[in-house]
């Protein structure tokens, strides 16, 4: 039996050994949103937090995590993709897609927050301000591993 807390860090662990296997400037600007983030969320809102992510990927006809996350994999694939080789896109992608993740289908030891649901979708046109506020807490603990994590292993910008 494991935790929450065992559970969030090590998804948070294989998260961040994903984007390890990166470029150096995708580690870097990952790092460094990745540590901005928790104080994005408390200061706007995770709905507004994650929007904001979508708005910076300039994916206009994706803005599912599932759909980003088929765009990663085309990007690491070096197939064509809708990232135009910006470094920055696909850092907000990756943390775009392993928060809405981690709240769709990993927390909750497994069945997820929003019953299988793209985080953003339900938050807008379902929740009521408590599950917000769950969704918010949970991100917000994930986040807390994921910046540890990033630290020790990621390289980081000047």
């Amino acid at each position: 039996m494991r935790t929450n807390e065992q559970n969030r860090a090590k998804f948070a662990y294989d998260a961040i050994l994903e984007v390890k296997s990166d470029k150096s400037d995708i580690q870097k600007k990952y790092s460094s949103y990745v540590k901005s983030a928790p104080v994005l969320i408390l200061s706007n809102g995770l709905p507004s937090t994650l929007a904001f992510y979508l708005s910076k990927m300039k994916l206009k006809d994706s803005t599912k995590y599932t759909d980003i996350k088929s765009e990663i994999d085309k990007y690491r694939a070096s197939k064509p993709n809708k990232f135009e080789n910006k470094s920055e896109r696909v850092a907000y992608a990756y943390l775009f897609y392993h928060i809405s993740w981690w709240l769709a289908e990993k927390a909750n030891n497994g069945r997820g927050l929003t019953n299988g649901k793209d985080p953003l979708k339900f938050m807008l046109e379902e929740a009521d301000v408590f599950k917000v506020i769950q969704l918010t807490r949970e991100s917000i603990a994930l986040l807390n591993w994921m910046r540890r994590f990033a630290d020790a292993m990621l390289e980081k910008e000047e």
